[in-house]
């Protein structure tokens, strides 16, 4: 008995055979097909095998980049199967607008012995991601960084800054991520911290066409992190978040205030303790086959754990039985979780991994060299047809479906370039993008879009034995 997946596939493809009886390229020839399309010239058979071996090793990157991530991770959680997580955030104020008071209705600049100080508020705003259990309390702290951060520097989860002893802020919340009756949290700063922000209105620093010399004068960032049980959750708060100085002009009652946004430059502190789980021996760069962790692999983004697909008798499989591929899906089936606040990632994708389980990435330098640059081989929707980047400019991004729980991709282009010899046959990663959403840096660019795809979520999925992951062959072979 075919599994369902299996033959809701087969389905849909049995009113296309005879369509793909003409539709296959080189199946006769005395070459091997590069293509296919082309109208065989004797009969041939339509056939399909999800037998094929995908092989299964969990992987951890040597690092991974939470550079300008568009989400801040602050608290912790622990998962059966990852152990303890924890997620700190660090940022940097950025001014989005001039601080510059002008009397009301006139645009005199008000002196500075005119201008009060009224009280300065932390708005936290939820951007709905969470992990764990958020009917728990947690001590919110907020610490000022005793360096700037660097905004050449492209920080990882494993980078510091080293802070003040003393938090600045210190709060207990209930999170309330999925509300719309509580959408963020609004938390008193201490009134010296505020005056210091104070004294930027009116001042060169206080200016968005200067946002060095702002940075200079503020000079320290902020650390925002949680002293609660490590049964808690993990919170995402969006970059719009921000500390917002209230202040009014002598001898006016109107009350009027200054943003400055948590979207400088910033990212994501990710630490896990593996302890008494089957990956509590990985290390960075280290390989697990799956018969070493009784035939699960993983998959956590943020603490760059992943499972490695290769496809060892793929070209062999072709080459014997002079087959060209019609079709092909692979489908990835996770373990569905018990826990509803754990859960797995909304997208998948597949990128290109070289010998050292290294992400291959395009060659954006002209040197021949891509390991440091340049945009990550996704497997695409079509193709690809060269090494070239435009092949690659269609990504998958697939969706977990909801009524059979599994990422389903279209690997026939992709397996069609590895058996003619374009594409590398070294492994893909499973990666897990976090949206349309790229990667902002401090000045509004994209920081780096490799970021799209590999994130810092700290979602997870785990693939339980060799029913998990399929590979679903359509073809067509000769008489």
């Amino acid at each position: 008995m075919l599994p369902n997946v299996i033959t809701t596939c087969t389905r849909s493809w049995l009113g296309r055979l005879t369509l793909l009886a003409g539709a296959v390229a080189g199946v006769l020839a005395c070459e091997e097909p590069k293509e296919i399309g082309l109208t065989p010239t004797t009969p041939v058979t339509v056939s399909y095998t999800d037998t094929l071996t995908v092989t299964r090793e969990t992987i951890r990157f040597d690092s991974v980049r939470s550079n300008d991530q568009s989400t801040m991770l602050v608290g912790r959680y622990t998962d059966p199967i990852f152990g303890r997580v924890q997620t700190r955030s660090f940022v940097q104020l950025s001014l989005g607008s001039n601080f510059v008071v002008t009397d009301s209705a006139t645009t005199n600049v008000t002196p500075a012995s005119r201008i009060v100080y009224d009280s300065t508020r932390l708005f936290l705003d939820y951007d709905q991601l969470y992990y764990g259990d958020t009917t728990q309390t947690q001590e919110l702290q907020i610490y000022r960084l005793t360096d700037s951060l660097n905004t050449t520097i492209n920080y990882d989860i494993s980078s510091n800054v080293p802070a003040e002893a003393q938090p600045l802020i210190r709060q207990t919340i209930r999170p309330r991520p999925n509300t719309t009756d509580s959408l963020s949290f609004k938390l008193t700063v201490p009134d010296a911290f505020g005056r210091e922000l104070m004294a930027l209105a009116n001042t060169e620093a206080g200016k968005t066409t200067n946002p060095a010399l702002f940075r200079a004068q503020v000079r320290r960032g902020l650390m925002l992190t949680t002293a609660s049980s490590n049964q808690a959750a993990v919170i995402g708060f969006s970059t719009g978040s921000a500390v917002v100085v209230y202040y009014h002009v002598e001898g006016e009652r109107r009350v009027r205030f200054q943003i400055f946004s948590l979207a400088g430059k910033r990212f994501n502190q990710i630490t896990a303790d593996r302890s008494g789980t089957a990956l509590a021996n990985l290390q960075r760069g280290q390989v697990l086959p799956a018969s070493a962790t009784n035939e699960r692999t993983f998959v956590q983004p943020g603490t760059g754990v992943t499972t490695r697909l290769t496809f060892p008798t793929l070209t062999r499989f072709v080459q014997q039985a002079r087959v060209a591929i019609n079709r092909a899906d692979l489908i990835i089936t996770p373990t569905r979780s018990t826990n509803d606040n754990i859960y797995a990632p909304y997208l998948m994708s597949l990128a290109e991994l070289d010998e050292k389980n290294v992400l291959r990435r395009t060659d954006v330098t002209g040197s021949g060299t891509s390991r440091f640059g340049g945009f990550p081989f996704i497997v695409p929707a079509t193709g690809p047809t060269d090494r070239t980047a435009i092949s690659f400019a269609r990504p998958q991004q697939v969706e977990l479906r909801e009524r059979t729980r599994d990422y389903t991709f279209d690997m026939t282009g992709y397996l069609q370039s590895i058996v003619i010899g374009i594409t590398p046959n070294t492994g893909l990663a499973l990666v897990a993008p976090g949206g349309t959403l790229f990667p902002q840096n401090a000045n509004g660019g994209v920081s780096d879009a490799t970021q799209a795809f590999l994130t810092d979520r700290v979602w997870r999925a785990a693939l339980d034995g060799k029913s998990s992951v399929k590979l679903v062959v359509f073809y067509t072979t000769s008489n």
